[in-house]
């Protein structure tokens, strides 16, 4: 298995063209009940915004966007997508959308382990955080068998009402070979 695969998903780096496969698929409003946004309006819009994120954090801004889709190795369909970022105050924050045909079968569980094994090898010991809608019950389920913990309740707001996030930590354990890691990096500046 290369690593960019889990035993059921293939993960690619994100282009213009994956919204040609997740248009449909992002089109339920059930998805969009405890996430911001709306369904995107057509698929220009949504390869224009995949454009934006396949370009990359603005050169100025101090970030580091990293965007993957996710496609099912059995029916080579792509089911969702994985975002990290890392901020100009250099927090690292993750997110995932799956489409709802998808849900329930365990797929954005595997794909955040896959993420996080991702994020500790391009940025190790990085603590990294995630917020969901404190009533998106099987959201917070995924990022809790990920090992994210929580953290702290916060105000927000969805769909122009008063919500609360939930806001989660994961910390992976640092392993002397991540301490030769970040050095050998370091020295190679």
């Amino acid at each position: 298995m290369s690593d960019t695969q889990t035993p059921r998903l293939n993960m690619e780096v994100l282009r213009p063209s994956h919204a040609a496969e997740l248009f449909d698929p992002f089109q339920p409003a059930e998805l969009y009940r405890y996430i911001p946004g709306k369904p995107p309006a057509t698929l220009a819009d949504l390869q224009r915004g995949y454009g934006e994120f396949a370009a990359g954090a603005p050169a100025d801004s101090g970030e580091l966007w990293l965007n993957w889709v996710v496609r099912e190795r059995s029916s080579h369909q792509c089911i969702g997508t994985l975002q990290a970022t890392v901020f100009a105050d250099g927090l690292l924050w993750v997110g995932y959308k799956f489409a709802p045909a998808h849900w329930g079968q365990g797929y954005a569980s595997e794909a955040l382990r896959w993420l996080l094994g991702e994020l500790a090898r391009r940025l190790p010991g990085r603590a990294i955080l995630a917020a969901a809608d404190h009533r998106h019950l099987a959201s917070i389920r995924v990022l809790q068998k990920a090992g994210f913990r929580f953290l702290r309740r916060e105000a927000a707001e969805l769909h122009g009402e008063a919500s609360q996030d939930d806001i989660y930590r994961y910390q992976a354990a640092v392993t002397e070979a991540d301490h030769v890691q970040a050095a050998s990096a370091a020295g190679s500046r």
